[in-house]
């Protein structure tokens, strides 16, 4: 809605008319085709090992962080087409299926894309910055569009009178709920919904529509939008040049951490490579003395080289910090047997089952014991 002043001869006789005119909307496809592949990726998953398998979801490609830091950068952008169960899946369909809709009417269709895309980029890259914890979602591209709509709403508030004054409260009221939600709720990537907000606020701002009233050749005023994807190309390239920039920070972080050289370590050892693998856990637990996995592997390390003395260290190292550490207890006994401390083995041994009694080994343990009891 525009006010358009037209005056009289006289300027006591000036008149406010006000017209109504229907925004400039494009009709919507892209959100219908995210949420297909939303869909689609989820049920190869499932057909895969399940959605929630953290092994499925590594090799669909989730965020990692320690794989991202060896160069499987592509995982911030494949992260934001998995989801982790099916109410995940739901919940964000059901997001998207309420927000797509909106934005990219508003915006446009290419316009859409790439605030989806670069808000998922953006959530991802925060996460992988600053966590290690394995993520996958739509939600980070998600509150980038929630994001968009608030600037959106902001930015025409005159344009559309009290129901978009009231829409960009309900929008705020929705963002502040969420964020409250994500931080209180376990197992939520914070990091990823506030990353994903910020870029949907940037790219909302920078893409956001310009109306302006125009006349056609038969007189008739109508809104036309004069902002663009094509005219916003180079602010969107600094956008992409900040991220590639804090995706290198996150790797500066991460190139030289305990969690690499302990995956590093851990792949080393599945390939039978044990000297290098003791290195990588060397250095692993100089950065982290109290890491017990990385005591517990470089115990591997050191037991597949018959190092059963060091082996033996690590073992007890990393059974002092975690005490139920069930395989550490198995291993250590099998080092004590190696190392002729029988009486330790016995006790290793019987932790173990306290630990584990149903485990398919507790039988072999028993007849163990009862040798090493003769």
């Amino acid at each position: 809605m525009r006010e358009i002043s037209s005056s009289d001869p006289e300027p006591s006789q000036a008149s406010v008319v006000t017209i109504r005119l229907p925004l400039p909307l494009s009709k919507p496809l892209f959100s219908w085709v995210i949420l297909a592949i939303n869909a689609i990726v989820w049920l190869l998953m499932t057909f895969s090992g399940g959605s929630t398998s953290t092994e499925v979801l590594i090799r669909f490609g989730a965020k990692v962080s320690w794989l991202v830091a060896t160069g499987e950068y592509w995982r911030l952008f494949t992260a934001n087409f998995l989801h982790i169960g099916l109410m995940h899946l739901a919940f964000n369909s059901y997001a998207l299926y309420s927000l797509g809709p909106q934005v990219e009417g508003l915006f446009g269709r290419d316009r859409f894309v790439a605030i989806y895309l670069l808000s998922g980029l953006a959530g991802c890259v925060s996460s992988y910055a600053l966590s290690e914890s394995v993520s996958a979602g739509a939600s980070g591209a998600i509150f980038g569009l929630v994001g968009a709509l608030a600037v959106y709403l902001a930015r025409h508030r005159d344009l559309l009178g009290r129901s978009g004054q009231r829409r960009l409260t309900n929008v705020v009221v929705v963002i502040l709920y969420n964020l409250v939600l994500s931080f209180t709720v376990p197992g939520i990537d914070v990091l990823g919904h506030l990353g994903g907000l910020g870029g949907g606020l940037v790219v909302g701002w920078l893409l956001c529509p310009h109306y302006e009233v125009v006349a056609d050749s038969g007189g008739i005023a109508r809104l036309v939008d004069r902002n663009s994807l094509q005219r916003q190309t180079w602010r969107l390239f600094l956008v992409g040049v900040v991220l590639v920039g804090a995706t290198g920070l996150g790797t500066l972080r991460w190139r030289d951490s305990a969690l690499i050289h302990l995956m590093r370590g851990v792949t080393l050892l599945e390939e039978r490579a044990f000297a290098p693998a003791q290195i990588e856990l060397q250095q692993a637990v100089a950065k982290e003395p109290e890491n017990a996995q990385a005591l517990f592997y470089l115990g591997v390390a050191h037991q597949a080289s018959e190092q059963y003395a060091e082996a033996a260290i690590a073992y007890e190292r990393a059974l002092g910090i975690e005490p139920d550490l069930a395989e550490a207890r198995w291993n250590l006994a099998l080092v004590y047997v190696e190392l002729y401390r029988y009486q330790q083995a016995s006790e290793q041994f019987r932790a173990y089952l306290d630990l584990a009694p149903d485990d398919e080994r507790a039988a072999q343990v028993r007849a163990w014991l009862a040798q090493l009891e003769r």
